[in-house]
């Protein structure tokens, strides 16, 4: 998938969030499934939800970077790889779209 520098990341609004000292752990009542996320996930999560209008990629970035100091260009892919999980996982939306099919979990 082709992402531009204006797509802008949401929280899916049928997923809930609770944090922890380990990560987050989010539940899609839609779908009743629960996930966990180290924390550096989690700190994606809760830049993301901490704007209801959504972000960026480079605003996403800009927050991670207070946080990790290692390259901006790795925080950016590492970035972007986990915004792909969590899009693919439907957990979150891109311009208010979600990435995934309906498919169960745990299928290909």
């Amino acid at each position: 998938m082709t992402l531009g520098n204006n797509t802008i990341w949401m929280i899916s609004p049928d997923v809930r969030s609770t944090y922890t000292e380990d990560g987050a752990v989010l539940l899609d009542i839609k779908k009743g499934v629960c996930y966990g996320l180290n924390p550096t996930a989690a700190r994606v999560w809760g830049t993301i939800e901490g704007n209801s209008q959504g972000l960026t990629l480079e605003s996403i970035v800009n927050a991670m970077e207070r946080h990790f100091p290692v390259p901006r260009q790795q925080l950016a892919g590492d970035t972007a790889e986990c915004l792909q999980k969590l899009l693919h996982m439907g957990l979150i939306q891109l311009n208010g779209h979600s990435g995934s099919s309906d498919a169960p979990p745990g299928g290909s």
